[in-house]
């Protein structure tokens, strides 16, 4: 937890930086990273960052992982939405919808390989990315009048790294202190804190309601409540000492994505002496195992993997 620098897009052959997917807030771009080797179309990776909903961008390294994805093959666009209080759910799934149908549309622009894509996200991006995966398609918080509309946004697999799954649990159960909002936000969980009840909390500033008071509001935003049998793949990593996002939400969500589409369907890695963005869950081990599941699910043939680059530049 705390401040993170910005990865250096130098290190990187081939890429496209702050591309709109919408043109109604200068956040609603994104970067797409591609291999430096090798001819495209590229499958394709999304990631959503982190961030409490409150803070973060697309390039800054709390998944320093994410960035050696195009060393093995895979192109990348990591998504910028828009931020607590600037606005409110469901916005900031509406422009992660939007992004991948727009990725769709453009696919043969940026070298990609868009009919199977997977989606990543940590903590608060993990929530986002849980909700896409939920959603599946559905015209529901889609973010229509951004267009692309003959495009799906459903994906084909998820990896979701400490995310909130059930927002009224989430509320019901918080034990954070200020200071770990603040760690896990860069210190701005308080932006959208008017002062009310339960307000400071970074799940009901995303809402602007209290998740607890308000069960109905939250189940608008838990991905728990939107998993069916359309469901797909999923691999979920948590730290069972997180004391921003409890472990029995991923937990939570394992279990109910495997009762509706199997045993198996989901996957849970558990960390026993983890908190919240430990290293541990982000070593080149670690992302090799988060890539080998990527690779069962969207990717076409077989490839050699070589090895994790060990460093990642950074500003």
């Amino acid at each position: 937890m705390g401040s993170f620098r910005e990865i250096d897009p130098a290190q990187f052959a081939r890429h496209f930086l702050d591309v709109p997917y919408a043109d109604e807030d200068p956040r609603q771009v994104m970067d797409i990273w591609l291999p430096n080797e090798g001819e495209g179309p590229f499958p394709l990776i999304v990631f959503v960052h982190g961030g409490g909903w409150v803070s973060g961008n697309k390039r800054e390294n709390t998944m320093p992982g994410v960035f050696k994805f195009p060393s093995q093959g895979y192109a990348v666009a990591c998504i910028e939405y828009r931020l607590v209080p600037d606005v409110h759910w469901p916005e900031p799934l509406e422009d992660v919808r939007a992004a991948i149908r727009y990725l769709r549309a453009h696919a043969a622009e940026y070298d990609l390989n868009a009919e199977n894509i997977a989606i990543m996200g940590n903590s608060a991006g993990g929530h986002l990315a849980c909700m896409v995966a939920a959603l599946a398609g559905r015209p529901v918080m889609n973010g229509r009048r951004y267009g692309n509309l003959d495009q799906s946004d459903a994906v084909q697999c998820l990896v979701a790294v400490y995310p909130p799954t059930d927002m009224y649990q989430l509320d019901l159960c918080d034990r954070t202190t200020a200071e770990d909002q603040a760690a896990a936000t860069d210190g701005n969980t308080v932006r959208g804190d008017t002062g009310e009840k339960g307000m400071g909390k970074m799940h009901n500033q995303l809402m602007g309601v209290s998740c607890m008071d308000n069960p109905e509001i939250a189940a608008t935003a838990s991905p728990i409540k939107f998993v069916n049998e359309n469901f797909p793949p999923a691999y979920f990593l948590q730290g069972v000492q997180d004391r921003i996002i409890p472990y029995t939400q991923s937990v939570s969500m394992v279990r109910m994505i495997n009762e509706q589409c199997g045993e198996g369907h989901a996957e849970l890695k558990l960390f026993p002496n983890a908190d919240h963005g430990a290293a541990e869950m982000k070593t080149d081990d670690e992302i090799n195992l988060v890539l080998d599941f990527i690779d069962r699910h969207i990717w076409e043939g077989e490839h050699a993997r070589t090895s994790l680059p060990k460093e990642i530049a950074l500003l």
